[in-house]
This record gives C-alpha cells, structure tokens and sequence, in this order.
C-alpha cells in the first residue's frame, strides 16, 4: 500500500522531472546567445538623422532608440 507521503514524494519528483525538461531548452538558448554576444561583443551605436543617438541591430540592421533592450523590427535582443 502506497502512503500519503510516498505519493507526495512521487507526485512532486515527477513535477520537478517535467519543469526541468521544459526548462531544458530555454537554458540552451541563453547560453547560445550569451556566446553569440560574448562573440559578437556590443550592439553598435549609430547616429539618427535627427542627431539622437541608437543602436543598430544586429540581428537585422534596424536602428532602434537609445535604452530598448529589444529590436523594434524583428524584436531580438540588443
């Protein structure tokens, strides 16, 4: 006979199981792109027309307003 106890120890290890492999590929892409921006090194800063300062994309070349953290175009990181 399987106890109260024994079937929360169950229940939660499968939980962790399951939130761990979903977690799996969200680590994978924060450390692929923490590579790709270790190589790449720093966004660019550009000039606007109307002399404020961006930053360039990397990803697609769109030149985004000072302080985004996200691409406005294909909406990747800075």
């Amino acid at each position: 006979m399987v106890t109260a106890g024994e079937l929360y120890v169950l229940t939660a290890t499968v939980m962790a199981l399951v939130a761990l492999v979903a977690a799996i590929p969200v680590l994978r892409d924060i450390v692929r792109e923490g590579r790709e921006r270790w190589r790449d090194g720093p966004a660019s800063a550009v000039e606007n027309g109307d002399g404020s300062g961006g930053v360039q994309c990397r990803h697609c070349g769109a030149v985004n307003e000072a302080g985004y953290a996200y691409c406005e175009e294909c909406s990747q990181r800075l």
